[in-house]
């Protein structure tokens, strides 16, 4: 079978793929239309998707109305009823976006994309039986990203882990993510998080609809990465959504808070600037066409004059107290088993990544002197860490003495990395899993060691992503992750992981559950191997943040 990009989100990457973990629906017969084309009725109308390989697709599901119009800065409505099956095999536009950067070298592409956004795709080995269903919500900082992209095609995972996967678009940027009272909706009374309340509508529909789907709507994992992960502790930790959700999975969230974050004056202040530049009332951006409306609020992001008065553009998630009542750095989540973790060398991703042709991804500016590394080192202790009592010149002389200690370069570079991958990674996620295995439940920390291919070194943000739904080899990622016997090991190892967590709520041997304050790290795909429990990982340096 030729791979296309319509044959691999149909299932083409599951050729030749055993199933693991469970029975699996019986391969499609040839030339038997209703196979190869299955229909699932879902509450609100029939859906023919596709089937290949052992996995059926249905995809481009809306699972809300479109939000444009009056509905855009509203909360999400159920979509409309239809009656004939609707063409499920293709996907959905995606939010208006652009991209670029790092987020360029993780998604190959966003189009078509649109404000009319709201879809999602599943991928079922079977529509018979109850499974255990995983969601994925994605990153690409509240901006980019899409549920369909490359690194997340779900046929490999749900054909392999004998799962149905769910991937989903929300609202990002302007359309997703701006705040402001004069924006509130009538109905709910809701003024921001757009996006996570899209989200929340999405988990909604797989209660409604997943059995039809053979899911088993008491056995629903969210997991997702970056922001992504971020949201899926903004959902866990809300009471109100219990039952939408049975296990976490937090990949690399930067589990955000105040100050970084904004608070709602913030938020609505940028709204206000927007308006003023495209000349309209707040509650007139509602009118404003939607590329227009994205441009203009790329540019005032990209204003120094705007950056030195408010900080970072706050569109981003808003603790407006009523989508979002507890920042995720603070929140204790539902008492449910939680897989968490990060990669050994986030930063990376913004400060040192280097395409497959030897190329600089464009990023943020590095530190090139040690004056440079200190202010930088100062300026982010203020935003991430402002209870910190340590001063700049002692965190770097902690890492500095690690970093010889292991015989790593000392450059201001490697010094940064290190940093901000820890004060705005992995000691968030310490901090998180130490917690909720304190509360009494099941929790497992991780750390992604599997270094990307040369001329790019480390181990950046998002490097676990096609290891998790086997999609390393798809030409976008190989020349990145690599697609050799090691890979695929790999790959196989941590797919089968999610799945099992998914389906049991708990990993057996060799994997380490936390016990104490002094968490075993999970390491992946490191020198020690597949897997290479440890505690070691926490660092010398890193004890210097208590």
């Amino acid at each position: 079978m030729p791979l296309n990009r319509r044959s691999i989100l149909a299932g083409g990457l599951c050729a030749a793929l055993p199933p693991i973990g469970g029975a699996m629906a019986q391969s499609s017969e040839s030339g038997t239309s209703a196979k190869d084309s299955p229909v699932v009725d879902t509450a609100t109308g029939p859906v023919r998707g596709t089937r290949a390989d052992d996995v059926s697709a249905f995809l481009g599901i809306p699972y809300a109305a479109p939000p444009v119009g009056p509905l855009r800065y509203a909360s999400p409505r159920p979509p409309a009823r239809w009656t004939e099956p609707r063409d499920a095999s293709q996907p959905g536009a995606a939010s208006i976006q652009t991209l670029g950067g790092p987020a360029a070298w993780l998604y190959e592409g966003a189009s078509p994309q649109a404000e009319d956004c709201l879809f999602l795709n599943v991928w079922t080995p079977d529509t018979e039986g109850r499974r255990p269903v995983m969601v994925w919500l994605h990153g690409g900082a509240w901006r980019t990203g899409r549920g369909d992209a490359a690194g997340t095609i779900g046929s490999a995972l749900a054909a392999r882990g004998d799962v149905v996967v769910v991937t989903l678009n929300y609202r990002l940027g302007a359309l997703g993510w701006l705040a402001h009272p004069a924006l509130a909706d009538p109905e709910t009374g809701t003024f921001a998080n757009w996006g996570l309340q899209d989200q929340i509508a999405a988990l909604r529909w797989v209660q409604a609809n997943i059995a039809a789907f053979g899911g088993d709507p008491g056995r629903v994992t969210l997991f997702g990465q970056s922001a992504g992960g971020s949201s899926v502790a903004s959902i866990a930790q809300d009471p109100r959504h219990a039952g939408l959700l049975h296990r976490a999975i937090i990949e690399s969230g930067s589990l955000h808070g105040a100050p970084a974050f904004p608070e709602p004056a913030t938020a609505a202040a940028y709204a206000e600037a927007l308006a003023k530049r495209l000349d309209v009332a707040v509650d007139g951006l509602r009118r404003v066409p939607a590329e227009t409306l994205h441009r203009t609020e790329l540019a005032l992001a990209r204003d120094p004059e705007m950056v030195r008065g408010i900080g970072r553009p706050p569109v981003l998630p808003v603790l407006d107290g009523i989508v979002l009542k507890t920042w995720p750095r603070d929140g204790k989540l539902a008492p449910v088993p939680l897989l968490i973790g990060t990669t050994r060398s986030e930063a990376v991703f913004w400060y040192d990544l280097i395409a497959p042709d030897g190329s600089r991804v464009p990023g943020p500016t590095p530190p090139t002197n040690p004056d440079q590394l200190k202010r930088m080192v100062a300026d982010l202790m203020k935003v991430y860490r402002p209870e910190s009592r340590t001063l700049p010149s002692e965190v770097i002389g902690a890492y500095t003495d690690a970093a010889l200690a292991g015989a790593q370069p000392t450059d201001p570079l490697s010094l940064w990395i290190a940093i901000y991958t820890d004060v705005v990674f992995t000691l968030r996620a310490r901090t998180a899993a130490v917690r909720h295995a304190a509360s009494g439940q099941l929790t497992y920390l991780y750390e992604f060691a599997h270094p990307i291919v040369a001329p790019a070194h480390g181990v950046p943000h998002t490097a676990e992503i096609p290891f998790v739904f086997r999609t390393y080899a798809d030409p976008f990622f190989a020349p990145k992750c690599g697609d050799g016997p090691d890979a695929a090991a790999l790959s196989d190892f941590m797919l089968t992981a999610w799945a099992r967590f998914a389906r049991d709520g708990a990993l057996g041997a060799p994997w380490q559950a936390l016990a104490d304050v002094t968490p075993p790290v999970n390491v992946l795909g490191g020198p020690g191997g597949l897997i290479a429990p440890e505690t070691s990982t926490i660092s010398i340096a890193r004890a210097i943040w208590g």
